[in-house]
């Protein structure tokens, strides 16, 4: 069996993971950075929703809207490519 040394984030993280998580990791080694993208766009989008106010005009609601999947289109970008 090989050793090899990690820090102490990536142990919290392979100790999360499951062996099917890090067999599907390893067919498929790009879903590590696209997954990156994705969490950055879902805290986004959390945000813009989280500041709409409760009584926000229609107009308001639309452009959060509208924010909203500009930056899930661009995270869903930048993994594809």
């Amino acid at each position: 069996m090989k050793n090899m040394k990690v820090t102490g984030a990536q142990y919290k993280v392979l100790q999360i993971l499951s062996r099917r998580d890090i067999a599907a990791i390893r067919r498929n080694p790009k879903l590590v950075p696209g997954a990156k993208h994705l969490l950055l766009a879902c805290k986004k989008a959390i945000k813009k929703v989280e500041e709409i106010p409760q009584y926000a005009s229609r107009k308001k609601r639309e452009t959060a809207y509208r924010h909203i999947a500009a930056a899930c289109r661009k995270a869903i970008a930048e993994i594809e490519h």
